[in-house]
């Protein structure tokens, strides 16, 4: 049998779980040929499958690659009733006896990369958390944007908006520190390790490309400058915002140097398996010059992408390289042609969609909007926003990736959980009739207030098509809060999500004003009917895993309910009553964070309620 680390890291697990439930068994871990099995998957390195055949306390788990042994140990783990219910101390719900009972199957994962990607104000512990449950419910892969991430980081140990804490000493060196743990703990599993993404247009040049904040342009090189692309006849940077400022990308050294940069880093860091190669955020800040009008970003765009993967190729690397259909390179080329389809990954981005509503099982609008130079107009139904992906796959026959957002922001407003949830397994259901292969959720990292329904659903949804969203469900509350209590805080959160519906908090969708008014009334009563029965659970329970569900459930009551409040008060034309009532639920939040912290971002919860809650009807799209 081998002993690489990953299959060493897998057997300690195995050791350290059966000693934990008292299980005295004899499993042999390895590849499925060391066991003279098939390996029925297309790219044993990427695809996902194992094989699992115990009896009486004997056997074997076979994976087709290293990760997908130890994906088949929790697999396991999970058939004997472990269940994985959040990331974080205490976040493994064990019941309290087992029975190892014989376990015989054989799977392969429905989509190739299920990988969750940094975002939010996290601390070292946080993304380590995350890192360590990826595998344990089937999700085979971690981004880590920026060169060194250290806007999220930055986030959380500066305490950004918090009212009550001062700012720690943090530095860029120091997130470089913590890119190295992680990279160390997420290679000691198996994962895949994507990199990069933004700061390619920056970074080679001399402009460290950290965050999305303004810098002083006045620091700015004029060599960096007269590249900068050229809008309204001068050169410059977007919104002062190094993160948004495009490129004159039909300039050779503009391109020489992306390119080198790009092949540079695949060299360096053989242990990236896949590199983001992003041009910057935002829209509508393309390259006016004679040259860059042409023909239409992407063809410049791809020129760079063809630039690198032969040279990959040349150089005998495998690392995959992931170019986006995103905003300004929503529509695909008309001149480029990709020359190393298979070294590539097409990521749709679609920013600007609605969460009220799923991806259909199809496209039914394919016909886009012309292409204009700086005339993109942000599209904010799915339906608009898939056209560009069909328009983008009748050009490319790759693997597609859908890199979004449900986990970032507007599942702040759903205080149930299970709207969003519920947007999330749809949407991967679908991907099937919409020829994507992968998903990417960028999204916060603390993410399992009040539940981790919504992050369950997507790693089990991602592993079998045929996931069954009510038995999730059923699965995650009763782990969560015991069987008799199981079915009351299933009604408990579909009243909360009915209540504090996504479409209408943010005027997405066509609502009745009385009826959401009733809805978000029922939501407020719940919170306050169910806040004693939660409190004596919370106080009663013994088992460490559910007295922190019943624990968070408390906090979430006096959150959930101060905004629910704020919003009837909107709704009834008591626009101080509002003021008030929201800020109480801020500070609220600000207050239990220590509580709280492993589940919930405060910063970003902040940001949500004062910036994008929008109950006066629809608006522009302004913003990200």
């Amino acid at each position: 049998m081998s002993f690489s680390p990953v299959l060493a890291f897998a057997r300690e697990e195995l050791a350290k779980y059966l000693d934990r439930l008292s299980v005295k068994a004899e499993i042999a871990l390895g590849l499925f040929a060391e066991f003279g099995l098939s390996c029925e998957v297309h790219d044993p390195y990427f695809d996902d499958a194992f094989s699992i055949s115990v009896q009486n306390g004997h056997g074997y788990i076979a994976g087709s690659n290293e990760r997908s042994v130890l994906i088949g140990v929790y697999r396991l783990l999970a058939e004997w009733g472990v269940r994985f219910v959040r990331p974080g101390k205490n976040g493994t719900y064990y019941p309290p006896s087992i029975k190892a009972c014989d376990v015989h199957l054989t799977e392969a994962a429905a989509k190739r990369q299920r990988v969750m990607c940094i975002e939010g104000a996290v601390s070292l512990e946080n993304v380590l958390d995350m890192i360590e449950w990826l595998p344990k419910v089937g999700m085979n892969g971690y981004y880590i944007q920026f060169k060194d991430a250290f806007i999220f980081f930055d986030r959380w140990y500066s305490h950004r908006g918090n009212p009550q804490r001062e700012a720690e000493p943090f530095s860029p060196a120091v997130a470089e520190g913590y890119v190295e743990i992680m990279t160390k703990e997420i290679k000691r599993r198996g994962l895949l390790l994507h990199r990069m993404g933004h700061g390619w247009h920056s970074d080679p040049f001399g402009i460290i490309c950290h965050d999305w904040d303004p810098v002083d342009p006045a620091t700015i090189p004029k060599d960096y400058l007269d590249l900068c692309a050229l809008r309204d006849g001068k050169r410059g940077l977007c919104r002062n915002m190094p993160a948004f400022t495009q490129l004159c990308y039909s300039n050779p050294r503009v391109r020489q140097t992306m390119v080198g940069a790009v092949l540079a880093y695949a060299k360096q860091h053989p242990e990236t398996d896949v590199i983001h190669f992003w041009l910057a955020d935002y829209f509508n800040n393309t390259c006016e010059c004679e040259h860059c009008t042409k023909y239409r970003v992407s063809d410049y765009y791809l020129d760079m992408v063809n630039d690198v993967t032969e040279q990959l190729h040349r150089d005998g690397l495998k690392t995959q390289i992931v170019f986006g259909c995103y905003c300004n390179n929503a529509h695909p080329p008309v001149r480029a042609t990709l020359t190393s389809p298979e070294n590539t990954m097409l990521m749709f981005a679609p920013i600007s969609r609605t969460f009220a509503e799923p991806f259909p099982a199809g496209y039914p609008i394919k016909e886009t909007p012309p292409y204009r130079v700086n005339g993109f107009d942000t599209p904010r139904s799915v339906e608009e926003n898939l056209a560009y992906l069909y328009n983008w796959t009748q050009y490319y026959h790759g693997d597609v990736v859908d890199f979004d957002y449900h986990l970032m922001w507007d599942h702040m407003f759903d205080a149930g959980g299970e709207g969003i949830a519920r947007v999330l397994h749809e949407d991967a259901k679908n991907f099937d009739a919409l020829g994507i292969n992968g998903f990417i959720s960028c999204q916060l990292q603390r993410n399992s207030f009040p539940t981790a329904l919504a992050m369950t659903a997507m790693a089990k949804t991602l592993w079998s098509k045929d996931a069954d969203f009510d038995a999730i469900r059923q699965e995650l509350y009763t782990a969560s809060f015991g069987e008799e209590m199981a079915e009351e805080m299933g009604e408990y959160f579909a009243t909360l999500s009915r209540g504090f519906s996504i479409g209408a908090i943010r005027s997405q969708i066509p609502v009745e004003r009385a009826v959401f008014l009733s809805d978000m009334q029922a939501a407020v009563a719940a919170i306050e009917r169910m806040a004693p029965v939660i409190a004596r659970h919370a106080a009663a329970e013994t088992d460490l895993c559910r007295r922190e569900c019943w624990q968070l459930l408390i906090h979430h009551g006096k959150i959930y309910g101060l905004l629910g409040r704020a919003i009837v008060a909107h709704l009834l034309g008591k626009r101080e009553e509002y003021d008030s009532l929201l800020a109480d639920s801020v500070r609220v939040a600000w207050e239990c964070e220590d509580e709280v912290q492993g589940a919930l971002d405060c910063m970003f919860y902040g940001d949500m309620m004062y910036d994008h809650l929008n109950l006066d009807g629809p608006k522009a799209f302004d913003d990200f």
